[in-house]
């Protein structure tokens, strides 16, 4: 399988955008839908003009099928962990259940993560869960039952960033 990974870019967006326009993969991930602006908006403003984000296109046989994102989280920051980074990761859904998103997190986890990271995942996304757990992820959720106004989401978190 011919996977890589680069930056994501402006011109990648409109194609990010119909991913993420799947009513599918919205109930899946339990995320909603952004209109076009406000996916472009978001983009521009909170991940290209972060300098702490990092944006990654995954690439299938030269073909953008998705995206993952980290970045830091402030709500999830102890004293023990004052820098607390996630990471998420998109999809597009002809391309679930070919191992890609698997083997684009454990190429991400190598190339551009250094210390321990987070992901929140909802409870019915299996597909999200196994991709996280065949990554080293393990379910830390009881650590953080205060941050949750959702019963079914979960928080994984990969400590060890070596494949």
């Amino acid at each position: 399988m011919n996977i890589y990974l680069k930056d994501v870019s402006e011109r990648d967006l409109s194609l990010l955008f119909e991913f993420q326009n799947d009513p599918i993969a919205n109930n899946m991930a339990d995320v909603p839908a952004r209109e076009r602006a406000a996916f472009y908006q978001h983009w521009r403003q909170n991940i290209f003009a972060n300098d702490q984000a990092i944006a990654i296109g995954i690439w299938h046989d030269n073909i953008l099928v998705g995206h993952l994102v980290s970045w830091i989280n402030d709500e999830l920051a102890t004293e023990n962990e004052p820098e607390v980074r996630l990471i998420g990761y998109w999809i597009g859904r002809k391309y679930w259940g070919k191992g890609i998103a698997t083997q684009a997190l454990n190429l991400f986890l190598q190339q551009y993560i250094t210390s321990p990271v987070y992901a929140y995942i909802d409870l019915q996304n299996q597909g999200s869960l196994k991709v996280a757990q065949a990554n080293g992820f393990v379910d830390v959720t009881a650590q953080y039952s205060s941050l949750f106004t959702k019963d079914n989401l979960l928080i994984f978190k990969r400590d060890n960033v070596t494949s």
